[in-house]
């Protein structure tokens, strides 16, 4: 096994032999996805690059991973505490997703690495994890796995101290925000004024959200901003966001945009960081 740092040494040394097998797998579940970014030179490439690094075989990158490397790494991980992981395809396209079959308390179970980083990462509940999995594929080819139930999952985070409170401040925030009467008190900003709005909105991401978690990759930036784009725009709203990466970065950055048909004006913002924080910079 190959440690990328002391940080993820110290937490696989936290692990408590006696703790049973499904306390052992989420402990580490969640408390080394921090750990891990999507690699940009798979995720960024086109198509046939991405088949070309499927068929030659993925290349372990460390902390930079792909599905492949990430269940490999949790699979080797897992099997020197002596539970039982397979690395398995969970669907049938050109390149497979590849996710995780491990033998917990239970019986075998699917956890999906890849799909629940961000959720890990920024404190909420995952949905990913010891679930029936939707793909044909793997129903078809594992169909003894066993469903996890919210409430054993929640079970399991309490005595691990493990917080998803986040889950419910965003579904509160999503009413809140999504809600013009209160939004316009809140914001003193009348609702005609759109990209007022807007930049209120983002205001208050700025100040109270970016920095939340631990998501740090290019990838997982961007995967936070659609997350509350669903959480905090309208749908009127959300028909007018652009968000992109700005590949002109050495690190490639965030780009938020949002267009008012009605104001004819556009307001732009790019991530950026400064002494460790994330902030938002109106570019436009």
């Amino acid at each position: 096994m190959v440690f990328i740092n002391a940080e993820m040494r110290r937490i696989v040394d936290n692990v408590d032999l006696s703790w049973s097998k499904d306390l052992i797998i989420r402990y580490l579940t969640v408390n080394l996805a921090p750990f891990f970014r999507r690699d940009l030179l798979y995720f960024l490439a086109d198509e046939e690059e991405q088949y070309r690094q499927y068929q030659m075989g993925f290349i372990n990158r460390g902390r930079n991973i792909v599905c492949s490397t990430l269940a490999d790494f949790y699979v080797e991980l897992f099997k020197t505490f002596g539970i039982n992981a397979r690395k398995i395809a969970a669907n049938s396209t050109r390149i497979p997703l590849f996710a995780v079959i491990v033998e917990g308390d239970k019986g075998w179970y699917f956890i999906d690495f890849l799909n629940d980083l961000f959720n890990n990462q920024l404190g909420i509940k995952t949905t990913e994890y010891g679930k029936i999995p939707r793909y044909n594929t793997l129903r078809t080819n594992f169909p003894y796995l066993v469903l996890l139930s919210d409430e054993y999952i929640n079970d399991i985070d309490l005595a691990l101290g493990i917080d998803k409170s986040l889950s419910s401040y965003f579904s509160e925030l999503h009413l809140w925000m999504t809600d013009k009467n209160s939004i316009r008190k809140s914001f003193k900003v009348d609702d005609a004024d759109r990209i007022g709005v807007f930049l209120k909105k983002m205001a208050y991401a700025n100040e109270n959200i970016i920095n939340l978690g631990h998501i740090n990759g290019a990838f997982e930036r961007i995967r936070l901003y659609l997350f509350l784009e669903k959480i905090m725009f309208f749908k009127t709203e959300k028909r007018n966001i652009s968000i992109s990466l700005d590949k002109t970065y050495s690190i490639p950055r965030p780009v938020i945009e949002y267009t008012s048909p009605y104001q004819k004006g556009t307001v732009s913002f790019v991530e950026e960081r400064t002494d460790g924080e994330f902030i938002l910079a109106r570019i436009k």
